[in-house]
């Protein structure tokens, strides 16, 4: 499989064309991860976007040491890293490969160096950010008010 048809099948290709998966395709770079490999860090900073290709990827919330809690397991074409690529922060979570993987990496500055030549290309890219973000925000609002539910029919059971 090509590597823009590779980009077409993760949730990027949903808003990106296939000249764009095409443009793309020939800026990413490919990383296939062992399982037990760590991605990336918590409180790392490396400026990427991964797209899972195929594979599982854990994300952990680091406790203290090597405890952790685990937050998601990643089915391909999921997006890692969205917010670190967008602001430049560090990775506030450990993702880890919970079998082996493949993910494509693009980094920030070949991103903005297709400002330019491809604008459209970029719009798409951000424009799917902000979609699965804004997806990952309900996703965790949800989770929220069921924890939220959880405890107050405890509260009340109990007087």
């Amino acid at each position: 499989m090509t590597v823009a048809k590779k980009i077409a099948n993760s949730v990027l290709g949903q808003d990106v064309t296939a000249q764009g998966c095409e443009i793309l395709g020939q800026v990413v770079e490919n990383r296939k991860l062992a399982k037990g490999e760590v991605l990336f860090e918590e409180g790392s900073k490396d400026d990427m976007l991964y797209l899972l290709i195929s594979g599982k990827l854990e994300v952990l919330k680091m406790i203290s040491g090597e405890t952790s809690v685990s937050i998601e397991v990643l089915k391909e074409g999921s997006m890692i890293g969205e917010l670190s690529f967008l602001d430049g922060v560090p990775h506030s979570l450990r993702v880890v490969a919970k079998q082996d993987s493949e993910v494509l990496m693009l980094h920030r500055d070949k991103f903005e160096a297709l400002v330019e030549s491809h604008p459209l290309v970029t719009f798409h890219v951000m424009r799917s950010i902000l979609r699965y973000s804004h997806t990952l925000q309900r996703k965790m609002t949800a989770k929220y008010l069921e924890m939220q539910r959880m405890i107050q029919n405890q509260y009340t059971a109990q007087y």
